[in-house]
């Protein structure tokens, strides 16, 4: 007579076990409960359900992001990322025959983010100044941003400079530190490449294969400007064993695309010049 009762007791509780309605997800439809056995005893306990699941890792990699943009602070006071960095956004974009192809070529670039971050896949914009190509690439940082994707946007010049001023504090390490810091940036922006002076130290060349070579080791994008040709480019990149590694690494890294049309710049002094004409 026990044991009937006993086997009817455990009935009785896989019963009061068993999953409900409750236990499903109304969205993805999966099992937000299961049973399993804990030291004989059968216990209901609480899982995460597919939707629940993509939230905490969307949460994670979000968390993730924020802790690394805290990090890049510090490089960000020597970038160029100030007032006019910010207002550079497709929605202030001005649109016209000329630049409707670099218009649609960011957005879908930012529109598939985690598949161009995946690829690794970056550009290297090229044309004469005046033309765009620094406006587009800060569009692209300042689409990622909201979405907070670490994102440095920082000129050849500034990160140069600001590696040679570690140098009286730190030393050789100071150059190691900021590039390692680098990593933290899914997605760098390096402005006006081949603008750099060559100074006394002679390091510029190093320096620029260095930052190449470390973003492609850690499989993370790069967007380079210059107002130089390609040959002009590699010229200026070449080292002085005559060797392009360089250049070689930049174009697999970041692959050249042509940024056409008239200089926005001039236009902009020519208006200029005509409200003072008619001023005088």
């Amino acid at each position: 007579m026990q044991k009937i009762k006993t086997t009817m007791s455990k009935m009785i509780h896989t019963q009061e076990l068993a999953l409900n309605s409750d236990d499903y997800c109304p969205k993805c439809k999966g099992k937000k409960s299961m049973i399993i056995n804990i030291l004989g005893n059968m216990k209901k306990v609480p899982v995460l359900c597919k939707c629940e699941k993509e939230e905490y890792e969307r949460q994670r990699i979000l968390d993730e992001n924020k802790e690394k943009l805290y990090k890049l602070q510090r490089l960000r006071e020597h970038s160029l990322m100030d007032e006019n960095f910010k207002n550079c956004t497709f929605e202030n974009w001005k649109s016209d025959k000329e630049n409707e192809k670099m218009y649609k070529m960011g957005e879908k670039y930012c529109n598939r983010w985690q598949e161009m971050k995946k690829k690794n896949m970056g550009f290297t914009f090229w044309g004469p100044p005046g033309t765009g190509k620094s406006y587009l690439s800060f569009c692209i940082a300042n689409r990622l941003l909201q979405s907070y994707v670490p994102v440095i946007a920082i000129s050849t010049i500034g990160i140069i400079n600001r590696i040679y001023d570690s140098y009286k504090r730190y030393g050789q390490s100071g150059e190691v530190a900021i590039i390692h810091s680098l990593k933290n940036a899914s997605l760098l922006i390096l402005d006006d490449l081949g603008a750099e002076y060559t100074s006394k130290l002679g390091k510029e060349k190093q320096i620029i294969y260095s930052i190449l070579d470390a973003r492609y080791r850690d499989k993370k994008p790069v967007i380079i400007t210059t107002n130089l040709n390609l040959k002009q480019l590699k010229e200026k990149l070449r080292g002085n064993d005559c060797v392009d590694r360089t250049y070689d690494r930049l174009i697999e890294l970041a692959p050249p695309v042509e940024i056409k049309g008239t200089s926005k710049r001039v236009a902009v002094g020519k208006e200029k010049t005509q409200i003072l004409k008619s001023l005088l």
